[in-house]
C-alpha cells in the first residue's frame, strides 16, 4: 500500500513579466505554411513550442492514496485545460488531456503499459492546436506543478511524459495537416512522430528535475 500523499497548489497571481502572451490569431504568424513547409524541422518546431504563452489560474495535486492520481488545470485563450492521469495499483488506470471537458488525447493501461491510445484534435484549426500542444509543453515548468512534481516520486513522470508526448505528436500532426499544402501526410506523421517523442523525453527531465 502506497504512503498516502495529498498536495494541492493554486496559484492565482498575476504572471511575470515577459514577452506578451500569444493569442491564437497570434500563433496563425507562427504556424507552418506551403511556402516554408519544406524546411521544416523538429528544432523549429520545439522552438514553436516555447514561444511564450499566458496560463492563468494554474492548479496542481498529486495523491498517491490507493494508487497514483495527478491533476493539473490551467485556463489558456482556448478555455480550461486538464491533464489528468490515474493508475491503480495493480498498474490499470487512464491518461488524459481535456479540452473544455472533450477529451482531445487519451492513454489506457494494464499492468502499468499503455495499451490503447487515441486522440481527436480534428476540430481545432492549427492555430488552436499549436496554442494548445505549446501549453501543455509549457505547463511542465510553472512553479505550481514543479512544486508539486517536487514532492513525488515513481511513475508520475513517465505518465507525464507519456500523455504530453501523446497530445504534442497529435496536435503536431493536425497543425501540419491543416496548415501546409503539400507536404504530405506522411512528412507530417513523421514531424509530429518526432516532436512527439522529443518533448515526451523533456517532459520526463523536467519532472525529475523537479523531484531532485
Amino acid at each position: 500500500m502506497l504512503t498516502e500523499l495529498f498536495i494541492a497548489v493554486s496559484l492565482f497571481a498575476a504572471p511575470a513579466a515577459g514577452p506578451a502572451p500569444a493569442t491564437p490569431d497570434e500563433f496563425s504568424d507562427r504556424a507552418p505554411t506551403a511556402n516554408d513547409a519544406a524546411e521544416a524541422d523538429l528544432e523549429t518546431a520545439l522552438n514553436n513550442l516555447e514561444l511564450p504563452i499566458d496560463l492563468h489560474h494554474v492548479d496542481a495535486f498529486v495523491e498517491t492514496a490507493d494508487g497514483l492520481h495527478m491533476q493539473v488545470d490551467y485556463h489558456i485563450a482556448l478555455g480550461h485545460v486538464t491533464i489528468a492521469t490515474s493508475m491503480d495499483e495493480d498498474g490499470t488506470g487512464v491518461a488524459r488531456l481535456i479540452l473544455n471537458q472533450r477529451v482531445l488525447a487519451e492513454q489506457e493501461f494494464v499492468n502499468g503499459k499503455v495499451t490503447t491510445e487515441s486522440t481527436a484534435f480534428g476540430a481545432l484549426t492549427d492555430e488552436e492546436a499549436h496554442l494548445l500542444v505549446a501549453s501543455v509543453y509549457q505547463v511542465w515548468d510553472h512553479d505550481g506543478v514543479i512544486k508539486v512534481l517536487a514532492e513525488t516520486r515513481g511513475l508520475l513522470c513517465s505518465l507525464a511524459a507519456g500523455i504530453s508526448g501523446l497530445a504534442i505528436a497529435a496536435g503536431a500532426f493536425a497543425g501540419c495537416e491543416l496548415a501546409t499544402t503539400g507536404l504530405g501526410t506522411a512528412a507530417c506523421v513523421s514531424l509530429g512522430t518526432g516532436l512527439g517523442k522529443q518533448t515526451g523525453a523533456i517532459v520526463h527531465d523536467k519532472c525529475q528535475n523537479a523531484q531532485n
